[in-house]
């Protein structure tokens, strides 16, 4: 009896630490990232179709750009530990980090981006392979390991890793890029510089006790609030660009118009009272809503 309740305890300890495992690299995939680059393809993939896409190039497409986005993320975790480290938001991702092991999360990196290529060498195009593999070695070389540690640009010369999940998603589809995706694209890189700037001048401290040259600690915060506004207005146009002319209808030409207008109202007054993280979140609210109205455009 003795025997059978020790043994019990070890499989309950056992049980705990691989769910503690589990839930650790879960953090460390940075699932809310990885999921709006997923959902980001798949806005791609409607693009292409001009509608629902067929199920057997939907779930390779999604599933290869859900794996290669969690492997990156890994990787990115891997490479900004020491960094991260100096960050009170990030507490939560060096404490997983912590339980789950350098060692480990590397092997983890790697059976992930490997699993996603294969999926996507075998059952989609070459072309959205080559650019799943473009955006996760942008992201981790181009972006991580340079852009951050060397400029205060870095959220606007590095905005290609972004903003490849939708052509990655349109070319699972479709033979060729076209307008339309090259003006998805382009919404893509002009969203994610305020986007990054809100959040930079909400942590600019932790960002400073980091050691990473973001905008605000170069240029100060007036000259990054002045930036942010130019990319929220460059918006507005960009937005529209899928209806003049494109796949997309009037209805969403003006829907598109008002979002995108009440969500440079909203910032502004967010930023007025100097609440960046609230405007950081309306921004990721933003973006979930103008794919939504292009699908629903298309696909209704």
């Amino acid at each position: 009896m003795i025997r059978s309740a020790a043994g019990e305890r070890v499989q309950q300890k056992e049980g705990a630490g691989l769910l503690g495992t589990c839930a650790a690299l879960c953090i460390l995939a940075k699932p809310g990232i990885t999921a709006a680059l997923t959902f980001s393809g798949f806005t791609g993939m409607v693009l292409a179709a001009r509608g629902l896409p067929p199920p057997e190039l939907a779930v390779p497409a999604l599933s290869s750009l859900l794996l290669m986005s969690a492997g990156s993320a890994l990787g990115n975790t891997l490479l900004d530990r020491r960094m991260d480290l100096q960050m009170e938001r990030l507490t939560l991702r060096s404490q997983a980090l912590r339980q789950v092991g350098a060692g480990p999360a590397l092997t983890f990196a790697i059976v992930l981006t490997a699993a996603a290529l294969a999926i996507a060498s075998a059952l989609l195009s070459t072309r959205a392979a080559l650019l799943l593999l473009a955006a996760a070695l942008s992201y981790l070389l181009y972006y991580t390991l340079f852009l951050k540690r060397h400029t205060h640009w870095a959220a606007v010369l590095g905005g290609l890793p972004g903003a490849l999940p939708v052509l990655i998603g349109h070319a699972a589809v479709a033979p060729h890029p076209d307008w339309a995706s090259l003006a998805l694209f382009l919404i893509m890189l002009i969203w994610q510089p305020p986007h990054f700037w809100l959040l930079a001048l909400a942590h600019r401290e932790e960002y400073r006790a980091a050691g990473v040259p973001v905008l605000p600690l170069v240029k100060g915060e007036r000259f990054t609030r002045s930036c942010i506004y130019a990319g929220l207005a460059a918006l507005v146009p960009a937005s529209l660009l899928l209806a003049l002319p494109g796949p997309c209808s009037p209805g969403y030409a003006a829907c598109a118009f008002a979002l995108a207008s009440c969500y440079l109202a909203a910032c502004h007054h967010l930023m007025q009272s100097a609440r960046y993280r609230a405007a950081f979140r309306g921004s990721i609210a933003y973006l979930l809503l103008l794919f939504l109205l292009i699908i629903a455009d298309l696909s209704l």
